[in-house]
């Protein structure tokens, strides 16, 4: 279970309330809830979706469905709001403490269940130790006991954003298959949360329903910033095939892909700090801070739901101790690439008679650009023996290429490799297929195919298994 809930403007200029970074506005007459339902990992919009509001202080109460691209948007008196959602086919998702003081807008990740035939009804979060508007200074002592029609799967707990898996919302606190975390401790420092922030706790159940509170609270800070030097790189991954990423957030992204955007940093000083804020901007102007992260933290995946194929998104960070706060790093700015495939041509599945030296063809479904690269590996079925590369080892990715003659440059000259076997079975598929706005310093990339977890080290993105399409066998023909 991918998860991340984030809170963020939206564009037209309704304010931000993030749970990377809590902000308060003053009560207006009226406000705007708004926001996404998605599927599970950085996945396609849920339309259909109803979606109902409850004010946790008044009986105000306002429902509506989800369109085409999963949004929803009510008009709701000022208030903290719980929000249930429910559609035929998928687990139920209810989020507790959704602040509407001032326009807000929120994420929701609607899964389908494991099983159809048991409750689709929500876990019951019990938290002692934390209560909104609480004050804390120092670690922050919690008990969590989780009640319901099924069997606890998970619980996450962290400061200062939504928690989930470790591979996007790390730092955070796990416990797995039990209903009570005991009496536990977390502290701030360790999120870089200070000053108004939120604890939050999300909970699944065995049938993939889900529970998210929040409480907003106040971490008392250390004083003292000293402004640090911070070096910033960011990079948006695409991966054509949807990855189950076990907790991370559900994005907007085309059908059955994933789009996000990776930010590493350094820091070239030794200022000490209590974190980092990282903020992000889709028209270029306004910023909004959506994480934070502790000191010892120097990288972090946003997949927020307005990142898309072929829209810049620009992001800068800055370092915080207490209610401190540094001068910005220099703005990055990227832009997704879309998704492809690539097809296996010749020789051809099941073929028969081919070559002892074939000349192996494929296909991209379409450039998405300047440069795809592509490498793929081939094994002899009798010998049984590992896959061997069709290009050297370690792999010399073919750029921009969809043919390879084997053994073309000699690599297996004077070895039982120099040619194929007569009459025998082979198979073959590429292993990795990855476009890449730029060689050398690239700022997009587009992920096929990385059957293997192939790592260029030119693309610094965690290499992630993205499955071939293809897998094709050929006998050879006689000498």
């Amino acid at each position: 279970m991918r998860e991340r809930f984030a809170f963020f403007f939206l564009a037209v200029g309704l304010l931000l309330f993030t749970s990377g970074c809590a902000t308060f506005f003053s009560a207006a007459p009226g406000s705007v809830l708004s926001g996404y339902v998605v599927d599970s990992g950085s996945g396609a919009p849920v339309n259909g979706t109803r979606v109902t509001v409850h004010g946790l202080s008044t009986s105000f109460t306002a429902t509506t469905v989800t369109n085409m691209h999963g949004q929803f948007q009510l008009r709701v008196e000022p208030d903290l709001y719980q929000v249930d959602i429910i559609k035929n086919g998928y687990s139920g998702s209810r989020v507790i403490g959704v602040d509407a003081h001032s326009p807000t807008s929120i994420e929701i990740i609607q899964r389908q269940p494991f099983n159809p035939l048991w409750s689709i009804n929500p876990p019951d979060i019990h938290l002692e130790g934390v209560s909104e508007g609480d004050k804390f200074k120092g670690e922050i002592p919690y008990r969590v006991e989780v009640t319901g029609d099924n069997d606890t799967q998970s619980i996450y707990v962290a400061i200062g954003k939504t928690p989930g898996s470790s591979f996007i919302t790390a730092p955070r606190q796990f416990f797995s298959q039990t209903p009570i975390t005991g009496d536990q401790k977390t502290d701030p420092a360790a999120f870089g949360a200070t000053g108004s922030t939120t604890f939050e706790v999300v909970v699944y159940d065995m049938n993939n329903n889900r529970t998210h509170l929040i409480h907003r609270i106040t971490v008392i800070p250390p004083q003292g910033l000293v402004s640090p030097a911070i070096d910033l790189h960011a990079i948006a991954v695409t991966l054509a095939k949807q990855v189950q990423f076990f907790g991370l957030t559900g994005s907007a992204a085309p059908g059955n892909a994933n789009i996000y955007v990776q930010l590493d940093w350094t820091m070239s000083s030794s200022a000490t700090i209590t974190g980092y804020r990282l903020y992000h901007s889709f028209d270029g102007i306004t910023f909004e801070p959506f994480a934070n992260v502790g000191p010892k933290q120097f990288s972090y995946k946003d997949a927020d739901p307005r990142i898309a194929v072929g829209r810049p998104a620009s992001y800068y960070i800055t370092a915080v101790r207490g209610a401190e706060e540094s001068d910005p790093t220099e703005t990055k700015t990227v832009t997704p690439l879309a998704t492809w495939d690539v097809r296996l041509i010749s020789p051809s599945n099941e073929s028969k008679e081919v070559s002892l030296k074939p000349i192996f063809r494929w296909e991209p479904t379409r450039k998405v650009s300047p440069y795809q690269l592509y490498a793929a590996v081939f094994r002899d079925t009798l010998l049984n023996s590992n896959s061997t590369w069709l290009t050297p080892e370690p792999p010399k990715f073919l750029t921009n290429r969809t043919d390879y003659a084997w053994n073309e440059d000699g690599q297996y000259d004077g070895t039982p490799w120099e040619t194929l076997q007569p009459d025998r079975i082979y198979e073959w598929e590429l292993v990795y297929a990855v476009a890449v706005d730029d060689l050398d310093h690239p700022t997009a990339v587009s992920v096929a195919i990385n059957t293997l977890g192939l790592d260029d080290k030119r693309f610094p993105i965690d290499p992630i298994g993205i499955g071939s399409t293809d897998n094709f066998s050929f006998t050879t023909g006689e000498r």
